[in-house]
């Protein structure tokens, strides 16, 4: 162990790391739970990118030693890079903003002391000094906070597209795919299967559009606020570049207007430091898009019940042999993951929600399980969306023959009959249907309401789907309608 000292006095610092005192204080004060920054590289990534950004700027205006911002950079991408994985073990429970501000503050302070003169130490490069110049905790993580957000939606909209892609496929495929529609779980009239896959595309779409309109909310940085937002200890110079540069080191366009793919300086300063209500609007329509796409994994679990005993219209994709312990080696399974991601949802919404009113003053304090909660619920949903379409979604077959039958034989069908005889016969044919086990169709030849013609046409199924094609038959046929 090595014996380093502060302005609160003396702590013991293993050997081996490349944090130093304030790490090991700020993991003392938070020792709560097990769960380190260690388990979320996304967040000490974007803090080094920012800490080179801010060396780089710097260094531009004259306020750090050429020398000094070079080495900084140097240790910082080693950083980004994961070399030094294991050397953040600052608790995540309320140790985000000054715990892990220091913690990457003293571990690029080392590894660029140890660049220069081969030990570690913070003789020649101090972290707050010159690793912290110009900025305090509290821009810093807000503005990590918003690239790790922005970063880690995008995968979760890409695989949305994907799921959507499947769903455009499907509608296609089985455009001309007769079912029988179901309202409060009962027979209804036909429809398509195109129309359903259509449906739940249009779901899913809307749910994304609205994820990526929230997703702008993360292209606002706070730098250059330092404490409360009134900057105070930022140099001359240094907003003049400090988004420039940050644009450069993140790969996010960077200018004081607000276009997509931007990172920008928060037009309220002080309500990006002060409130943390974003996350909660996040997870609200992650939540919606999630639950968009759990629906679709629930009606395919009913659709795909049986095979004997159930519903029976689709067919799962079998799984690799040796994967599934379940009897019928399905995807069923698959459907069931979306519903326990869902719940996870909503658990990580009601977290952020809590979050975002629970800071006080000037300063969005309470906000380490908003963070960590919603960066672990981007993950997951990206990662299910992507198993769930290509072992799921991708693989979907219709049964033709049974979804026919259902539509078919459904006593839905005295619908046209009523739209030309009016209600009551309409109900009469409908029972006398169930009665004889027979179709709609074989009834009205049977008691000759309609012409076999007149019949082949109005309980065609397949027309059945389309309004048009309805109307059409109605003015075809209007000579014969009667309604009191």
């Amino acid at each position: 162990m090595r014996l380093e000292k502060d302005s609160l006095g003396e702590l013991e610092v293993p050997d081996e790391a490349y944090y130093g005192i304030q790490t090991v204080r700020c993991s003392n004060n938070y020792c709560v739970g097990t769960h380190t920054y260690n388990e979320y590289p996304e967040v000490i990534t974007a803090v080094a990118q920012i800490k080179k950004a801010c060396a780089m700027t710097n260094a531009e205006i004259g306020a750090l030693q050429p020398e000094k911002a070079k080495l900084i950079c140097e240790a910082a991408d080693e950083v980004i890079a994961g070399k030094f994985h294991g050397n953040f073990p600052v608790k995540v429970w309320r140790s985000q903003g000054t715990g892990v501000n220091m913690n990457v503050n003293e571990v690029i302070a080392n590894r660029a002391n140890e660049l220069h003169c081969g030990k570690r130490g913070y003789d020649f490069i101090h972290p707050n000094t010159h690793v912290n110049m110009c900025q305090s905790s509290n821009d810093v993580f807000p503005t990590a906070e918003a690239i790790v957000f922005y970063r880690l939606i995008g995968p979760v909209l890409e695989e949305t597209k994907e799921i959507e892609k499947t769903l455009l496929s499907k509608a296609e495929q089985f455009q001309d795919v007769v079912r029988l529609g179901r309202t409060g779980l009962q027979d209804a009239v036909p429809m398509t299967w195109g129309q359903v896959f259509a449906a739940w595309h249009r779901s899913v779409e809307r749910a994304r559009e609205e994820l990526e309109k929230v997703r702008s909310n993360f292209t606002h940085g706070v730098l250059g606020g330092t404490a409360v937002g009134t900057g105070m200890g930022v140099l001359p110079g240094y907003m003049d570049h400090i988004y420039e540069n940050l644009s450069e080191v993140v790969g996010f366009k960077i200018s004081q207007k607000q276009h997509e793919d931007e990172l920008i300086a928060n037009s309220s300063i002080f309500d990006g430091m002060r409130n943390t209500d974003h996350q909660a609007v996040l997870m609200e329509c992650l939540k919606e898009l999630v639950s968009s796409v759990t629906r679709i994994a629930n009606d395919l679990l009913l659709f795909s019940s049986g095979p004997r005993s159930g519903i029976n219209e689709v067919q799962l994709p079998r799984v690799a042999e040796g994967t599934s312990g379940y009897a019928f080696e399905d995807t069923a399974y698959l459907c069931e993951l979306m519903t326990d991601v869902l719940g996870e949802l909503v658990i990580a919404e009601e977290i952020t929600f809590l979050s975002s009113n629970e800071g006080q003053l000037d300063h969005g304090s309470i906000n380490s399980g908003g963070l960590i909660t919603a960066v672990d619920a981007l993950k997951t949903a990206a990662t299910a969306f992507s198993f769930f379409n290509s072992e799921c979604l991708k693989g979907i077959e219709v049964n033709r023959e049974v979804c026919e039958d259902y539509a078919v034989k459904s006593t839905s069908l005295s619908t046209m009959v009523s739209s030309l005889f009016g209600y009551p016969v309409g109900v009469k044919l409908a029972k006398k249907a169930l009665a004889e086990d027979a179709t709609c169709k074989e009834i009205a030849l049977k008691e000759q309401m309609l012409e076999r013609e007149v019949c082949e046409e109005i309980f065609d199924v397949l027309g059945l789907t389309n309004r048009e094609h309805t109307v059409a038959l109605f003015k075809k046929y209007k000579s014969i309608r009667n309604v009191d």
